[in-house]
């Protein structure tokens, strides 16, 4: 059944966190709990503030944002928990003030069940508010490949996402691998052109590879897809994805990943099915001081828009970066995201950045950051240029170990 807007995303969040931190795994040896106050305080300006098509209106903003995070280590489970809250403070344009509004919040656990069998579930919320670009730039975590980050940026007012999922993975053997996987995600729009909306999605996989040598693997999968959204019109739709999963090492430094099929959709309410081609495919080189990672293609994704939602995403994206001392790392990168119902929406972002760790509890960086929509059907396009400099502290206050 679809979930509708009473949805408190906070209870799954608190009983995830009890979950993970009140019930720990006993009876194990060298148990850890840390604890780390952080807060990330930055300037920033922008000649396209709330990222418009029209009006576009540049100034200059503070972000502050605070928050914890805590963690538990033993033998057989690492599980944490995140919390972080932002404000920001315009120079001029006032009516962007915000404190406490957009939140995020992020719980993991992960179980070692077995020698061979592993568990992992994550629980994510995050709230934005308008400006949102702003808050999520000023952190000095450039969105460029943050799913969560750039589709609240296509929402483009206040909006709010709230993520599950699950992961298990078990080795049968030398050769023989297989996962199972589901994940549930709820989006929350108000406010915008189209009215208040929610958009609801789930899926549930599996995939089994063989490894015919320790550099190649190669085996079958499928993915079900159901996506549900209470904006009026708009029908639910169902789709299916089987296909083929590679993974290859051709050097000790390269390694590309991928997985191709057909995916089969469904729409409520008509006859008939229609087939498109699905794939998405990884690459990532690895050297001394840099690190390379290239990634794009077209698959079932909910990717939220200022109009509704659209199920199937193309993208590409890259980023590199590079250490050019043991504290002074760089960083580069660009992405492209086509979406909508007949691919008429696209973002387009890329930018760079500097970040050094003057010491283990204190970070400076400087970044900056183009955000491009697009909207093709209309002719219309905001662009939005960002420029960043600021700290984030992180203090371990309190440690706990026991046997």
């Amino acid at each position: 059944m679809i979930m509708r807007t009473r949805n408190h995303p906070g209870i799954p969040l608190l009983l995830a966190a009890l979950f993970i931190f009140v019930f720990p795994a006993a009876g194990r040896a060298d148990n850890l709990f840390r604890f780390y106050p952080e807060v990330a305080a930055s300037g920033l300006y922008s000649d396209n503030v709330p990222l418009r098509t029209t009006n576009e209106e540049g100034d200059f903003a503070g972000t502050l944002a605070g928050g914890f995070f805590l963690d538990y280590t033993s033998a057989a489970r690492y599980a944490s928990l995140h919390y972080d809250t932002f404000a920001q403070l315009f120079a001029h344009q006032s009516k962007f003030d915000r404190a406490g509004e957009a939140q995020y919040v992020h719980a993991t656990d992960e179980e070692h069940l077995s020698a061979t069998t592993n568990l992992r579930i994550d629980e994510l919320f995050y709230r934005d508010a308008p400006g949102g670009a702003a808050s999520l730039l000023g952190t000095g975590e450039a969105p460029l490949f943050s799913t969560v980050a750039y589709q609240l940026l296509l929402a483009n007012d206040r909006a709010s996402t709230n993520w599950f999922n699950a992961n298990l993975t078990h080795s049968w053997g030398r050769n023989w691998y297989s996962e199972l996987w589901a994940h549930q995600e709820t989006f929350w729009q108000t406010g915008n052109t189209s009215g208040n909306n929610t958009s609801y999605f789930q899926t549930i996989g599996t995939f089994t590879e063989y490894h015919f040598s320790d550099h190649f693997s190669l085996g079958p999968g499928y993915e079900f897809y159901d996506f549900r959204v209470t904006q009026p019109g708009r029908p639910d739709e169902e789709m299916q994805w089987p296909f083929v999963r590679v993974d290859w090492q051709p050097m000790e430094n390269l390694a590309l990943s991928g997985r191709v099929g057909a995916v089969i959709s469904h729409v409520q309410g008509t006859s008939g099915e229609q087939v498109s081609p699905g794939g998405v495919v990884t690459l990532e080189y690895t050297l001394q001081r840099a690190h390379l990672k290239i990634e794009g293609g077209q698959a079932p994704q909910m990717t939220y828009t200022p109009t509704g939602f659209s199920e199937t995403t193309r993208s590409g994206s890259g980023q590199i970066f590079y250490d050019f001392t043991q504290r002074l790392t760089g960083n580069a990168g660009a992405g492209y995201y086509e979406y909508g119902n007949g691919f008429d929406q696209q973002m387009i972002l890329w930018g760079a950045g500097l970040s050094d760790r003057v010491s283990k509890r204190l970070r400076v960086y400087a970044s900056f950051v183009q955000l491009r929509r697009n909207d093709t059907q209309n002719s219309q396009e905001a662009v939005g240029n960002y420029f960043v400099v600021g700290f984030a502290v992180s203090v371990e206050a309190f440690r706990w170990s026991w046997q």
